[in-house]
C-alpha cells in the first residue's frame, strides 16, 4: 500500500519517460543519497544513504591525563556491582564506562551506539592508542558531528589527537518498499562478481539477505525490516520508521544494501595521477561517488538473466532493473574531483620467503643427518659444517658450470613474484 507521503511517485512509475529524481533522507542531518532515474519499480517509495558503521583508529595523546585512571576505576565497580556497564560521570554524563574492552584495548566507554576503545600504549608508537566506533544511528545524525564532540570531550580530559585514519566504513542504502523475493537475489548465477566467497542467509525458511566477498570488501543485501525484528531492535525500529518517513508500527518491507571496506581496501582506490588515499573523513568525502560506482559497475553486478560462465559472456549480460537503481545512488556529500578514482591493487609477493629459507635449511639437515654412520653421535657442529660445505658446493657448481640454467630460474622467480626481470643491479662477474 503506498504511503500518502510518496503517492506521486507511485503513480508515476507505471509509465511515462520523465526523469522523476528521488530525494534521499530529506530529514536526516548526515549523509544524504539522491537518485536520478525513472523509476520502473512500482512499490518504491524512498531511498536513504548514509554510512551504516564507521571506525576510527586515532593516536590520542593520554599521558597528561587522568581519563584511564578514571575508567578503571568505574571498571571496577561495575565488576563489584556484576554490571555490564556504569554511568561514567567523569568523562561525561551521557557516558557510561565498560567492565571489560576488547583486545588491544583495555579500556571501553560509550555512549549510546558510539564506542571508544583505549590502551595505554605510546602515541609515538605504530599502533593506535583508541579506537572510535560510531554505529548506525549515531551516523544518522552525522559522523563529523559525533566525531568532533568526541574530541571536545576528550580534549575536556586532557587528551589531544595527535593523528586518526579510517579503519573501516560500511556505506548504505535503504530502498523502503521493495522485497528481497521480488527480485531473484538468491540466484547466485545471476550474480556477476570478481569476489570468490557468496552466501545466501535465511531466517527460518525465508531469505533473509546475500552476503558477497569476504573480509576487507564485501557486499550485503538484506532485508533491514526483517534483521530489526529477529534481533528485537525496538530502539532502532523506531528509529529507522522515522527516519524513512513510516509510522511506528509499519511493516513494509526494506531492501538495504550495503558495502564493507576495511583500510587494506580503502588505501587501494587511487585518483588518475596516483597521489590519493582514504586516511580521514574530509579524504572519504571526496570519494563516496567513486567508490560506491565501482562496486556497483566493476565490482559487483546484478543481471537480469543467468551468467553464461561456459561462454564467457560477462561483459555482455544486461543489468537488472533493480540494480540499475543501484547504480544511480550519489552521495550528496560526496565532493569528488575531476580525476576518477580507481582501485589500484598491488600484486602480493606469492612465496613466502623465509618459508622458503627455512624449508631448504631443514632439507639439508635431514639429508646431512641421513648421512651419519653413527647413530648415537650427535655432532650438531659437524652437521652444520658439512651442511654448509654441500651447499656451497652445489651454488658454485650452478655458477661455474650452469649458468644459463641459474639465470633461467631466478628470471622466472622475478617474473613471478612481482619483480622486474633481470637488470644491471645484478653482478655476474
Amino acid at each position: 500500500m503506498s504511503h500518502p507521503k510518496h503517492s506521486s511517485l507511485k503513480s508515476q512509475a507505471f509509465g511515462g519517460n520523465r526523469t522523476q529524481r528521488v530525494s534521499a533522507g530529506a530529514g536526516c542531518p548526515g549523509v544524504q543519497a539522491r537518485i536520478t532515474c525513472t523509476p520502473q519499480i512500482v512499490n518504491l517509495k524512498e531511498t536513504y544513504s548514509n554510512f551504516d558503521t564507521l571506525h576510527l583508529s586515532v593516536y590520542a595523546d593520554i599521558t597528561n591525563s587522568d581519563l584511564l585512571k578514571e575508567i578503571d576505576k568505574g571498571r571496577m565497580l561495575a565488576r563489584e556491582y556484576e554490571k555490564e556497564s556504569m554511568p561514567f560521570t567523569f568523562f561525561s554524563p551521557q557516558w557510561n564506562v565498560h567492565r571489560s574492552g576488547r583486545r588491544f584495548f583495555t579500556y571501553h566507554i560509550s555512549m549510546a551506539d558510539t564506542h571508544v576503545f583505549f590502551n595505554e600504549r605510546s602515541v609515538n608508537g605504530t599502533f593506535p592508542t583508541c579506537l572510535i566506533e560510531i554505529g548506525s544511528i549515531s551516523a544518522h545524525q552525522g559522523v563529523d558531528k559525533i566525531y568532533n564532540e568526541i574530541v571536545g570531550f576528550l580534549k575536556s580530559v586532557g587528551v589531544s589527537i595527535r593523528k586518526y585514519y579510517i579503519s573501516r566504513v560500511d556505506l548504505s542504502t535503504d530502498f523502503v518498499g521493495l522485497s528481497l523475493e521480488d527480485f531473484d537475489l538468491d540466484n547466485m548465477k545471476k550474480w556477476n562478481t570478481r569476489a570468490n566467497h557468496r552466501s545466501v542467509h535465511y531466517s527460518g525458511c525465508q531469505m533473509s539477505g546475500i552476503s558477497i566477498g569476504k573480509g576487507d570488501l564485501m557486499a550485503r543485501i538484506y532485508n533491514k525490516r526483517k534483521e530489526m525484528i529477529d534481533k528485537k531492535a525496538f530502539h532502532k525500529t523506531e528509529f529507522f520508521n522515522r527516519l524513512w518517513g513510516e509510522k511506528p508500527d509499519s511493516s513494509v518491507d526494506v531492501i538495504r544494501v550495503e558495502f564493507q571496506f576495511r583500510r587494506e581496501v580503502l588505501k587501494e582506490f587511487k585518483t588518475g595521477d596516483d597521489a590519493f588515499q582514504v586516511d580521514t573523513l574530509s579524504d572519504l568525502y571526496q570519494c563516496l561517488d567513486g567508490i560506491w560506482a565501482y562496486c556497483t559497475k566493476s565490482w559487483l553486478k546484478h543481471c537480469e538473466t543467468e551468467i553464461d560462465r561456459k561462454n564467457n559472456n560477462h561483459s555482455q549480460a544486461k543489468i537488472s532493473q533493480f540494480w540499475a537503481l543501484v547504480q544511480s545512488v550519489t552521495f550528496d556529500i560526496s565532493k569528488t574531483g575531476s580525476g576518477t578514482i580507481a582501485r589500484v591493487r598491488k600484486k602480493p609477493d606469492y612465496m613466502d620467503v623465509q618459508g622458503i629459507i627455512d624449508q631448504g635449511v631443514g632439507c639439508m639437515i635431514t639429508a646431512v643427518a641421513c648421512r651419519f654412520e653413527d647413530r648415537t653421535d650427535y655432532n650438531f657442529k659437524r652437521l652444520v659444517s658439512q651442511a654448509t660445505f654441500e651447499l656451497q658446493k652445489r651454488l658454485h657448481h650452478y655458477f661455474e658450470f650452469e649458468m644459463d640454467k641459474l639465470t633461467e630460474k631466478v628470471r622466472r622467480v622475478f617474473n613471478s613474484n612481482n619483480f622486474n626481470p633481470l637488470d644491471e643491479r645484478f653482478d655476474y662477474a
